[in-house]
């Protein structure tokens, strides 16, 4: 296994490191049969801490039992975790190789350089750098 990437077998389910086999949910099959916790074993293959790992068929579940029980968007509850204007945000040493990876890969896309581009032209015309500089 690569750090950072997570295989899958033919039927899209997630392949344990540890043993080889796939299921649907591996943090759960890592916990109960290799008696190592999420946080731990996510930080020896370089996962991202706050990303799940399971087939596309189980986070379907998971979406669909979400929308059931009204627990989407709680602004209540997820008010802790939102970005505060001011906040310094994570550090590079914070972000996991998982989404370094998935980052470099997705900056390759021709539609993302393309918007990278877009943004870039517009850099300066907003006056938000004029305001930052003379601050």
């Amino acid at each position: 296994m690569n750090r950072g990437i997570i295989q899958f077998n033919d039927e899209n389910m997630p392949i344990c490191p540890l043993c080889g086999k796939a299921f649907h949910r591996l943090i759960a099959h890592t916990r109960q049969a290799h008696k190592i916790n999420a946080k731990v074993f996510k930080a020896a293959y370089g996962l991202d801490n706050k990303k799940g790992i399971c087939s596309p068929e189980s986070s379907n579940l998971s979406r669909e039992a979400v929308k059931e029980n009204g627990t989407i968007n709680n602004l209540k509850e997820g008010a802790a975790n939102r970005f505060k204007p001011g906040s310094k945000g994570r550090t590079r040493d914070q972000v996991s190789q998982e989404t370094r990876t998935r980052l470099r890969e997705r900056l390759k896309q021709p539609k993302m350089i393309e918007a990278m581009r877009k943004a870039g032209s517009k850099v300066g015309l907003s006056g938000l750098g004029n305001k930052k500089r003379w601050s």
